[in-house]
């Protein structure tokens, strides 16, 4: 062997040398999914503000109002074993066409086995509940079957093709605790006018009222540790996130009303508030988020307040983390 190509030798053995310790030190993939019943978190604040001053041209009443609540919860979920199949996430054309792939096989793998199953169901007539029978019978049947059979190959694949599973993609976090704090303010000033009660003369038939209220929020039956309605999914291929948001539960207020007016009831009532926003608790939000680790944003809802039942905006900002 010449120098040069002792040279050469050495010099692929030490790249190859080399090559095999890069591959040794480099790090292993990621897990894309969190340990199954280990625990996620959504962190939802939703804010609700409005008022406004409302006094027609027609004069015939003057409205003048300021709604401010804010709640805070926060939902624990636990995560489920990770799985090929979504719960939340719309399949994509790959998953469909899979999923039409195995139909297509199911059928024909039950096409191709019809004889066989009327040679089963011979068997059965034959013997009825008589086992030792059964056996022979069967043994019988395996001997004819000629496993180079190209339509019994076909069965075989078909078999193979209906039954392979998706690898694992998805991770569902499920239900758990809730807990939650609010704080609430609102006031008004109300005047319907008629005969004996105007713009400039306002006392005979005004009043005015107040609603506050803090603390934390309760379920039904007052707990303030309640089940969440808060749902996720992660989609490990494609980066994304659905979620739900939850209710945030019940908040304990009062509303304070005076006026001069003996037909309206002045005093002090107790009240509760459940923010109203029914639509938005049945959505499902999807958000890309590569990793999906932690992920957050903002949702913004137009909705009728709870105190006057007047125009108002819904703020959500949420964030969601998991291990």
């Amino acid at each position: 062997m010449s120098m040069i190509e002792a040279a050469s030798v050495r010099l692929s053995t030490i790249l190859c040398g080399l090559a095999v310790a890069l591959l040794a030190s480099a790090p292993a993939s990621a897990d894309p999914f969190s340990p199954a019943k280990s625990k996620a978190t959504l962190t939802v604040t939703y804010t609700l503000k409005g008022g406004g001053t409302d006094r027609p041209e027609s004069h015939e009443r003057e409205v003048i109002w300021s709604v401010d609540e804010h709640y805070e919860i926060t939902a624990t979920m636990v995560a489920e074993k990770p799985s090929g199949f979504g719960s939340f996430h719309k399949p994509d054309a790959a998953e469909q066409a899979g999923m039409a792939q195995r139909q297509a096989a199911a059928e024909a793998g039950a096409q191709n086995m019809q004889s066989m199953m009327e040679m089963a169901q011979a068997i059965m007539a034959k013997c009825g509940e008589d086992e030792a029978c059964i056996q022979q019978e069967t043994i019988k049947m395996s001997q004819q079957i000629d496993p180079n059979d190209p339509k019994l190959k076909a069965t075989k694949q078909n078999i193979e093709t209906a039954s392979a599973m998706p690898g694992d993609r998805y991770q569902v976090f499920s239900a758990g605790p809730q807990t939650g704090t609010y704080t609430i303010a609102g006031k008004a000033h109300e005047a319907y006018f008629d005969a004996a009660c105007s713009l400039k003369n306002q006392t005979p038939c005004a009043f005015d009222s107040t609603v506050s209220g803090t603390g934390r929020l309760t379920d039904g039956n007052g707990n303030t540790s309640m089940m969440t309605g808060a749902l996720a999914e992660i989609d490990s291929q494609s980066g994304s996130l659905v979620f739900q948001i939850p209710r945030p539960g019940i908040a304990a207020a009062k509303r304070t009303v005076t006026s001069k007016n003996p037909e309206v009831k002045t005093g002090t009532f107790d009240e509760i508030r459940t923010l109203k926003a029914e639509k938005l608790y049945g959505e499902q939000i999807t958000v890309s988020c590569g990793a999906c680790r932690s992920a957050s944003g903002t949702i913004t809802r137009d909705v009728e307040d709870e105190f006057l039942g007047r125009p108002a905006k819904l703020v959500i900002d949420w964030k969601f983390s998991r291990p």
